[in-house]
């Protein structure tokens, strides 16, 4: 009980800040997203409607937390009754909660974590119109381009962050994948790699990677017909944070899907689309610096297979070009990445 009491009179500050696009209501609910991503800060904004009193907010991470105290979690509630909302923040386990009736609010960076009976939603880093408000920088917008790629969408571009929340291993293959992004990746060649330089087994590193990718931090491409895949990060500047070999090309396509991240759909893709949905038939080219005539010659020799895929809707992004076009039916947009990115 004195934990809880400790955390209860202690809680941090409850105040409005930058608004996120997704909103919590009032209903038990479970955040997931990655670390740094603003789930705290969107878990304080929602609370700050509320009197200090009536919130009990745990940090499951703080190392003054105990979690024996949750077996007095209802009686504490019960005794101080005036509490109205709960929430555990930083949960890595499922706790009982059957017997509590005020709402509740969790937050996990673990994608695999699943509570039953909770609303759940994924809160991510910035996408590129957030990042604008956040900013709060009266530029030009291709200037605000060149910042967000600078810049990036979290806070893993730091050699200190990055070494504090990831193990030599983890690092390892961030590296690896940072050197090989936007191409095919084996994990085998990644373990033949990655033992190069560290002692590990096949076992440690399949489940660093799958510990990777539950904690938001590398996104898998697969293949739309070969046991194929691509593996990006969750945050397009962690290619420059990990290694010195300069590659917009691949940047950019990762830049993009960091974007698509926002459709919450399944993207798949072949030697023709960088990404496709096979549920909205729309498809996705990374272009930065092909110029006009060029993007129309390859919209030519694309078309076959969009016409076989039955897509009839294809973007390709661009850094600075801005056209439309058809072509037997499809409809081709060309389109510079801020245009395109603020429009959805």
């Amino acid at each position: 009980m004195k934990i809880l009491n400790f955390f209860y009179e202690n809680h941090p500050k409850f105040e409005p800040n930058f608004e996120r696009k997704v909103k919590i209501s009032l209903k038990n609910t479970l955040i997931k997203g990655p670390k740094y991503c603003g789930k705290k800060s969107l878990i304080l904004n929602f609370l700050s409607d509320f009197k200090a009193e009536e919130i009990l907010f745990l940090d499951l991470k703080d190392l003054r937390f105990e979690k024996e105290s949750l077996k007095n979690l209802e009686l504490f509630l019960k005794q101080n009754s005036q509490i109205k909302i709960l929430c555990l923040y930083n949960l890595d386990f499922i706790p009982n909660l059957d017997s509590i009736s005020i709402p509740i609010i969790l937050s996990t960076d673990k994608k695999n974590f699943i509570v039953p009976n909770f609303t759940e939603f994924e809160l991510d880093y910035l996408d590129f119109e957030e990042f604008i408000s956040a900013s709060k920088k009266n530029l030009p917008i291709n200037h605000l381009v060149g910042l967000f790629l600078q810049s990036g969408r979290s806070v893993f571009r730091d050699n200190e962050i990055l070494r504090k929340n990831f193990n030599v291993l983890e690092l390892e293959i961030l590296k690896y994948l940072a050197k090989n992004l936007g191409k095919q990746i084996s994990i085998a060649q990644l373990f033949i790699e990655v033992k190069n330089n560290i002692k590990t087994s096949k076992d440690s590193l399949y489940q660093s990677v799958k510990d990777l990718e539950d904690s938001f931090m590398i996104h898998s491409i697969f293949h739309d017909e070969k046991k194929l895949r691509k593996i990006y990060f969750r945050d397009f500047a962690l290619k420059n944070a990990l290694c010195i070999q300069k590659d917009f090309k691949h940047l950019f396509e990762n830049l993009i899907l960091n974007e698509l991240f926002k459709l919450k759909q399944n993207f798949f893709y072949n030697k023709f689309f960088h990404f496709y949905s096979k549920d909205s038939k729309i498809a996705y080219i990374s272009s930065p610096t092909l110029d006009l005539d060029f993007i129309k010659l390859r919209a030519k020799k694309i078309l076959p297979k969009a016409l076989e895929l039955g897509i009839f809707h294809i973007f390709f992004i661009t850094l600075s070009n801005d056209e439309s076009f058809f072509e037997q039916g499809v409809k081709f947009e060309v389109l510079p990445f801020d245009k395109w990115a603020l429009g959805f």
